[in-house]
């Protein structure tokens, strides 16, 4: 898979962009400013429907401007197909998106056409922040291989959100809370079933990716469900009725999981340097994609805000020696030329020169 044609209308400083693009390395470079980041967060908004720098999609607007507009032509591998993709999004919150002329429904109908994965400056909070970032990772890597995944989790959080509003309520039925109760069970083991599956086949790549970068060391992944599991979730979250009573919140289920990375025995977020802490993410990353590409037969478009700052030159030739045996299209900024053009081969790429928000 690979975008051959970009247009960006009014994303942040991009008035009116369009670019055809290498199928393989595509290096943004300019100075700080010049809207390389604005371009690979228009990306980012055509494959998940929002922005990976602000919440409020209002902000990305172009301030003289009433809507942003992204589209582009994408090419899929298998089997071989075009397809015209774009979203549009107002500065009132009106958001819509079209692929090949038709309305699509949800933001997950994007991620399905076009699978990205971003690596930028916070993408390191995967190791060094709490659960929500890498039950994240895990549940983009479950949605891309099981069909199904996105709608037992939509369930999920709804019988969630109910059973949480119950719980602040104070006093309600216990009827009502056992019912939401007995709604979250089934979907909680559902989900932790596919999660645990995933996690299965992902470790072999995971090791297999880390093997590429030296000083990582042995790696080992751990899940954890979000429960003792020793005991059923139906007996734990009867045992924390009262506990959930008090905090208002539901403590056990699915949505406390987490994965536990060690690094020779040691939980890499306490044994590795800031150095190594980023390569492991980048290892991550690659494993997931190339995961990915194994099952469905399609590569990822991978987004790299500002590389040579991320890394030492070592480890930036690995990683985008990477990319290139992996077959991905990717997007890579940074601030000068020259830290690229020993990295990228000959014939397979495309260099974009930015300033003020206009390609030179």
């Amino acid at each position: 898979m690979h975008i051959s044609h970009l247009d960006i209308f009014q994303v942040r400083n991009l008035k009116h962009l369009s670019l055809d693009c290498h199928p393989c390395a595509n290096v943004i470079h300019g100075a700080n400013g010049s809207g390389k980041t604005s371009l690979l967060e228009a990306l980012y908004l055509l494959g998940r429907g929002r922005s990976f720098r602000h919440r409020d999609l209002r902000l990305v607007v172009n301030h003289k401007s009433t809507e942003l507009v992204v589209s582009a032509k994408v090419c899929k591998t298998e089997p071989t197909k075009m397809h015209q993709i774009g979203i549009k999004r107002s500065s009132d919150g009106e958001f819509s998106a079209r692929m090949d002329g038709k309305t699509l429904q949800t933001a997950g109908q994007l991620a399905s056409i076009l699978p990205i994965q971003l690596i930028d400056a916070h993408s390191f909070n995967l190791l060094e922040g709490g659960p929500l970032q890498r039950r994240q990772f895990l549940d983009w890597g479950v949605f891309h291989v099981e069909p199904g995944y996105s709608a037992i989790c939509k369930r999920f959080q709804k019988a969630l959100k109910q059973r949480n509003q119950l719980l602040r309520h104070g006093r309600m039925p216990l009827e009502s809370l056992k019912a939401w109760t007995a709604e979250l069970l089934p979907l909680s083991e559902q989900i932790t079933a596919s999660r645990r599956c995933y996690i299965k086949g992902l470790i072999s790549y995971i090791k297999s990716a880390a093997s590429a970068f030296k000083g990582l060391g042995t790696l080992d992944v751990e899940y954890y469900q979000g429960w003792d599991e020793q005991r059923g979730l139906a007996e734990v979250m009867s045992d924390d009725e009262k506990r959930d009573l008090s905090s208002g919140v539901t403590n056990h289920g699915a949505h406390k999981a987490d994965i536990r990375i060690k690094v020779d025995g040691v939980a890499a977020s306490e044994s590795l340097s800031r150095g190594q802490t980023k390569l492991l993410v980048y290892a991550l990353k690659l494993a997931q994609a190339t995961y990915f590409k194994d099952s469905s037969g399609e590569s990822c478009l991978f987004l790299l805000d500002d590389l040579p700052a991320e890394l030492d030159y070592q480890h930036r030739q690995q990683v985008v020696n990477y990319l290139y045996e992996l077959g991905s299209q990717f997007f890579i900024t940074g601030v000068d030329k020259r830290d690229f053009e020993s990295l990228i081969k000959d014939g397979k790429h495309q260099m974009f020169h930015m300033e003020h928000g206009a390609v030179i």
